[in-house]
């Protein structure tokens, strides 16, 4: 990183953990969850189930050998590490938020998957190990290009195969919903969405030997994600 950068890794991380540990736990374990939702928050939960059922489709197009490990980098409240446990899979389920991953235990236990799932608080620039696979979804969205970029790249050097993940890309019309966001009550807000520009990405890319196979972007109301699977060239 040069000496004329303003991000602050340490700092980042702090603020996150204090987020999502605090009101983000809140807010997105009730989007997560079945709870009554105002409009806005129900077009997020609507489209990140939509974002999931494709991702796990392409995970398992891949035919993956039996007892694949992946890790799920970033896993909220458990979803996904409970669905791909609930399929045979062997987790690795990390979080930044100490809470979010409490719930994930609590959720995978009443779902009788607890024995497939390793749990661990930690950033997704520090977890360690090999993976068959890395997933890691709604997550890198809250990180500015170069911390992106060093998050990306200790993800893509964890998996011996795919990573499959979401990013917010750079356009005009995203950025003013995101500014228009906030002028909605403070309950309704998202925390502060990175886009990614093309420039970015293709320097990630780059920088790990990791190339696209597919890509699509998911819009449903207030959700506006793409999804990306890329693999070692």
């Amino acid at each position: 990183m040069n000496s004329t950068s303003s991000f602050n890794a340490e700092e980042h991380q702090k603020m996150l953990r204090s987020y999502f540990n605090g009101n983000g736990f809140n807010r997105w374990s009730s989007i997560y969850g079945n709870e009554k939702l105002s409009t806005v928050r129900t077009t997020v939960r609507q489209g990140h189930a939509v974002m999931m059922d494709r991702a796990f489709e392409w995970l398992q197009q891949l035919n993956l050998p039996d007892n694949s490990t992946v890790l799920d980098a970033g896993c909220g409240t458990g979803l996904f590490s409970i669905r791909l446990a609930g399929n045979g899979y062997n987790v690795k389920a990390v979080d930044i938020a100490a809470q979010m991953v409490n719930k994930s235990r609590e959720e995978a236990i009443s779902k009788g998957v607890e024995d497939k799932i390793n749990f661990e608080v930690n950033t997704i620039e520090s977890v360690k190990g090999t993976y068959d696979a890395v997933v890691c979804f709604d997550v890198l969205i809250h990180y500015p290009a170069e911390g992106f970029i060093e998050a990306f790249t200790n993800l893509a050097s964890l998996t011996k195969g795919p990573i499959i993940f979401t990013y917010a890309p750079y356009n005009r019309i995203l950025a003013f919903q995101h500014w228009l966001g906030g002028f909605f009550p403070k309950k309704e807000r998202r925390t502060t969405i990175q886009m990614i520009t093309d420039e970015n990405m293709k320097k990630a890319m780059e920088q790990t030997g990791m190339v696209v196979k597919n890509r699509e972007k998911i819009s449903f109301g207030f959700y506006h994600t793409m999804l990306m699977y890329a693999e070692r060239k």
